[in-house]
């Protein structure tokens, strides 16, 4: 179930910094100063605590008894924020983030950029910028590098930790795991979590490294060009052919990201048109900015929020990902050689849909 950022007497639960208008800076309320986490939950309205309740039932003779399910709801208000197991741990706002606030102090220029709440609040985020693990793709397009942390009240998320990466031309995103197989770094909520939360300052300290590795990886798919069949073999893998054979969906999905491809940003860096990374680009700016994402309505704020959580926490950051995967291994070790971006490519690759 999708949960739309979270809205108290008509503000959206959210700040970020800067004039930024990425998928989720539309949204919330703007700073132009660096903050502390203090600054940065009274901004997003998160300056509240949760509180754990024995849930009680009343049984067929009339007595009521506990039950072995707990309910957190936040204090200041007493909305309810979901049901959870005897052993759940909570982890209070003020405290999920105070490893970030150490990582913040020993990385030079870090800092919160944006944080926020999901429905009545049973999930919240922030993202820290790091700036010394930036990067530049054809000495313009730029990346930005941010370290995402999540909780969640209700159960439905552990503390997750993951490097996310933002293109600036577009501002689109891609989350990338910051551990290894390709899973975040999550802590659950148990008895020992607060314990286990200072195991996540050594694994922060790996961000910089592993966008390091990011960079390399983005550099190795703007040297591989795209031919026709890499190309549809790459969105087969990403837009599979639905069994039930109505396949127009699919062609206008498909039509939306070739264009995106076609385009290259207008062909603002040519020489990665065509490229590999080209496609990645396409994929996560259809994801970001076009795809329809479950419960966004027809207004365009619930739409931006919609596709905001989407492309962080649900269907769409699982799309990007698995983009940056299946681009890689269908174009590793590739030889060098163009493409035609007649239109051919967009009509060749749509008939494979019929």
């Amino acid at each position: 179930m999708a949960h739309d950022l979270m809205i108290r007497n008509g503000k959206v639960a959210m700040f970020c910094v800067g004039e930024r208008d990425s998928a989720w800076h539309k949204l919330g309320q703007r700073t132009m100063n660096v903050v502390t986490w203090s600054e940065a939950m009274r901004l997003a309205d998160l300056d509240w605590q949760v509180v754990k309740i024995q849930q009680t039932a009343v049984n067929p003779l009339g007595v009521r008894v506990d039950i072995p399910r707990m309910a957190t709801f936040r204090v200041d208000d007493g909305a309810y924020l979901g049901t959870v197991g005897e052993d759940y741990a909570v982890i209070q706002n003020k405290d999920q983030f105070g490893h970030v606030d150490a990582f913040l102090e020993a990385t030079e220029g870090a800092h919160y950029e944006t944080a926020g709440a999901l429905g009545n609040g049973e999930r919240v985020w922030c993202l820290a910028r790091i700036p010394e693990a930036d990067y530049v793709i054809d000495g313009g397009d730029q990346h930005r590098a941010y370290l995402m942390c999540a909780n969640s009240h209700d159960g439905s998320l552990a503390f997750t930790m993951k490097l996310v990466d933002t293109r600036v031309v577009c501002a689109n995103t891609l989350a990338v795991a910051i551990r290894e197989n390709g899973s975040a770094f999550r802590i659950r909520h148990t008895t020992n979590a607060h314990a286990r939360m200072a195991e996540a300052v050594k694994v922060m300290q790996t961000v910089k490294k592993e966008a390091v590795g990011l960079k390399a990886k983005m550099e190795s798919l703007a040297e591989r060009k795209l031919t026709r069949e890499s190309t549809e073999k790459i969105l087969d893998r990403l837009f599979p052919k639905s069994a039930e054979g109505n396949q127009t969906r699919r062609e206008n999905v498909l039509s939306e990201v070739l264009s995106l491809y076609e385009s290259n940003d207008r062909n603002a860096y040519p020489s990665v048109k065509g490229t590999a990374y080209n496609l990645l680009n396409a994929v996560t700016e259809y994801t970001d900015h076009l795809r329809t994402a479950r419960g966004q309505g027809t207004q365009p704020e619930k739409m931006a929020i919609a596709r905001a959580e989407s492309a962080l926490f649900g269907s769409g950051e699982r799309l990007k990902t698995q983009a940056l995967d299946v681009i890689l291994e269908c174009t590793g070790g590739q030889v060098k050689h163009t493409v035609n971006y007649s239109g051919a490519l967009l009509d060749a690759v749509i008939a494979q849909s019929n």
